[in-house]
């Protein structure tokens, strides 16, 4: 299958810094949304570190080697190995510049990434940056959210919608740079043609309905119309925080 991206992001309505970085790499077939926590520009720097320290290790572990930075799990194939040492060397990436740079401390970020090997997507997530999966039939949330809504939902006590409108929507359970263990998602899908993978921080997830994002994608002429919508949409929508989407497409040879 030949493989199509685009990724943008913008900085919304509401906020005066966009604190959000993301990765395309087709070539490498590594793709990522970084969501940064902390204002006053220290989210951007978390954001970057983790989009920086992620392609670097991808891009030097494209060959297997004897050699690895962290316990290597043997349940998990490489690249979800790959995917999910680069999210810990991110991690200790941030707590290394908070460290240097003490004003910085409440700096952190969610992160979603994809890593495409021909008919096969490994991801990984921390937070609530998301992956949906696409194609004719619907939409699909991949990842599940790192959040205290999410886990209400999972226990039954709200409703998605009402998950969706609560005042605790923004709670995070899980974040980069927090200090604390991390519980690092890891799951393979198998990709068919037509099928698209979108990977996007909460300021779109926030903003347009699943039902919506989907619309917007089917009825697009391509990738990068798709992207582009989609953050139009939900800047029209209020575009309360900042808004990064990143859409992988798999077409025929």
């Amino acid at each position: 299958m030949r493989v199509l991206a685009s990724g943008r992001t913008e900085v919304g309505c509401v906020r005066k810094h966009n604190e959000d970085n993301f990765l395309v790499e087709p070539e490498v077939g590594l793709f990522v949304v970084a969501d940064g926590l902390g204002g006053h520009a220290a989210g951007e720097v978390a954001s970057r570190i983790v989009v920086d320290k992620i392609g670097d290790f991808i891009s030097h572990t494209a060959e297997r080697d004897r050699t690895w930075p962290v316990e290597y799990e043997v349940d998990l194939s490489y690249d979800g190995n790959r995917l999910k040492a680069a999210l810990l060397l991110a991690d200790q990436g941030i707590l290394d510049d908070i460290r240097d740079n003490p004003e910085r401390e409440s700096m952190g970020s969610t992160v979603v990434a994809c890593l495409v090997q021909a008919d096969r997507a490994t991801l990984v997530h921390v937070g609530d940056s998301r992956a949906y999966l696409l194609n004719s039939s619907g939409i699909q949330q991949v990842t599940r959210d790192h959040s205290w809504v999410a886990e209400q939902v999972a226990n039954g006590i709200l409703t998605p919608d009402e998950a969706r409108h609560h005042p605790f929507r923004n709670v995070i359970t899980q974040a980069l740079g927090n200090g604390g263990d991390l519980d690092v998602a890891v799951q393979e899908i198998q990709v068919k043609e037509l099928d698209r993978i979108l990977l996007c921080s909460d300021g779109l997830s926030g903003m347009i309905q699943d039902r919506a994002i989907w619309e917007i994608v089917e009825q697009a002429s391509d990738v990068e119309a798709a992207t582009a919508k989609l953050i139009d949409t939900a800047m029209a929508n209020g575009g309360e925080d900042n808004i990064t989407v990143v859409i992988i497409a798999f077409h025929p040879e």
